[in-house]
């Protein structure tokens, strides 16, 4: 039996050994939550998810703790993540109460219309959830909590990197009352192999995806492959969220919507600030403040910082290249870049300009990349320049001003004088082009699309 070895990304301390699924345990997984036939009531499924908004709320202290463990993230962001997911639960138990309303009338014109139509809507058979490293415990319930209030099976594969959480998640959901073949979880040690072996069950009625473009992409291409290629698909892909900063900004506000976007969760998030676009007449002043809050900002421990490291070496020695290769291009270095394995210093760059990596990628990590702009048009061009359409956000006193960016940018989710990454758990999320095919999630839209629609007609 091949195990999977858990290591703690600031320590290196080796944090857990688990089994790993092979094909054989994969398939038995697949067809147990496949053949589940206990329907779940109304009343049961928000208990359920009640019950696991207390016990997560419990046990806040000891998930933010092992959440940290196994993502080198400060306790300060995993403990944040832990208030979100028990939210997730509570209005998760909210959308289940309507969940199975009938919505006949919404599609009849006529009260007299011959024939009748009777507008069905009931449980997928089968939903599959793959996650990934940063917010390993919120992005798992986002999937699960959803299907539990749609009434449908999940089967969940987290990020080899931070697989933990999710089996803690699913001690809780048990201990709760869902019933075993409602949820389970597949670990493994090597994607691709695990991939396939979950492509290869024929009766998935949904994969939903959250992670990076290019494995987005190899998905949806080995669903093709597997004869999988009509199954709905759900991807919440990667950003290259903008703040734009207006001449007629208050400075105090940007920077520290600045110091969020860019640094919060060690900036290893989708809707992270990748571009500060500022304009020239306050691009001095904006620098000065921003260099000067930066300074305050500990990291190291995640347990006494408040910022700890990124996922592990390999992401960043990536991101280390990015930035020495953008500095090489004229890049002006204003604070950072200090690295000490997968430990990054919060990093600030200016002088930068569209078709360095550092930009023109999405770096996942602590990086804060200004660009100087001459007006607002031209930061409007700026930001629009990237094929990611997930999120971004302005900082002006000119609400017109906002509405015209929002409208010309056209992402998932727009924030004025807010973080580009703010949302709610209910409102719809999800992006376009690179960053998703305009599927979306949030509690109640994700919950809505685990459940087929069928049509019953009285002659």
């Amino acid at each position: 039996m091949k195990t999977l070895e858990i290591y703690n990304p600031f320590s290196s301390e080796k944090i857990a050994e688990l089994e790993c699924d092979d094909k054989n345990s994969i398939q038995q997984k697949l067809i147990n939550a496949f053949n589940s036939r206990e329907t779940l009531s109304i009343e049961k499924r928000k208990r359920i998810l009640l019950g696991a908004n207390k016990e997560i709320l419990k046990r806040k202290s000891i998930l933010a703790e092992l959440i940290s463990k196994e993502s080198g993230l400060s306790i300060k962001d995993t403990t944040h993540e832990v208030e979100r997911v028990a939210n997730v639960a509570l209005y998760c138990a909210k959308v289940t109460e309507n969940i199975e309303d009938d919505t006949t009338s919404n599609y009849i014109f006529s009260p007299d219309a011959i024939p009748e139509l009777k507008v069905i809507t009931e449980p997928m058979r089968l939903v599959v959830g793959i996650t990934p490293f940063n917010h390993p415990l919120n992005q798992v319930a986002h999937k699960v909590f959803p299907a539990i209030a749609a009434g449908a099976p999940i089967i969940i594969k987290p990020s080899e990197k931070t697989p933990l959480s999710a089996i803690e998640l699913r001690k809780i959901l048990i201990s709760s009352g869902l019933p075993e073949e409602k949820f389970n979880i597949i670990v493994g040690n090597n994607p691709s192999q695990t991939l396939d072996d979950i492509l290869s069950f024929e009766d998935i009625d949904m994969l939903s995806f959250t992670g990076g473009l290019d494995v987005g992409r190899l998905i949806q291409k080995r669903m093709v492959e597997k004869g999988l290629g009509l199954k709905k698909f759900v991807p919440e892909l990667g950003g290259s969220s903008s703040l734009i900063i207006c001449d007629d900004a208050d400075i105090n506000s940007a920077v520290k919507i600045a110091l969020e976007g860019c640094f919060k969760n060690s900036g290893q998030r989708c809707t992270a600030i990748r571009k500060v676009i500022v304009d020239k007449k306050v691009k001095c002043d904006f620098e000065e403040q921003l260099l000067e809050e930066v300074k305050k900002i500990t990291f190291g421990d995640p347990f006494i910082s408040f910022m700890g490291t990124v996922i592990d070496i390999p992401a960043a020695i990536k991101i280390d290249s990015r930035v020495q290769n953008a500095i090489k291009q004229g890049a002006k270095k204003i604070y950072g870049f200090d690295r000490s394995d997968a430990l990054i210093s919060p990093t600030i760059l200016s002088n930068i300009s569209l078709p360095m990596e550092v930009v023109d990628q999405e770096t996942f990590g602590p990086i804060c990349p200004i660009i100087e702009s001459e007006s607002f048009k031209q930061s409007l061009i700026i930001a629009n320049a990237t094929k990611y359409k997930l999120a971004g956000a302005i900082v002006t006193n000119d609400f017109e001003k906002a509405k015209h960016a929002s409208n010309f940018l056209k992402v998932g989710q727009f924030s004025h004088n807010g973080v580009p990454g703010y949302r709610t758990e209910m409102a719809p999320f999800g992006g376009f082009g690179n960053s998703g095919n305009g599927e979306k999630e949030g509690a109640y839209l994700a919950a809505r699309s685990m459940r087929i629609i069928r049509t019953f007609y009285r002659h």
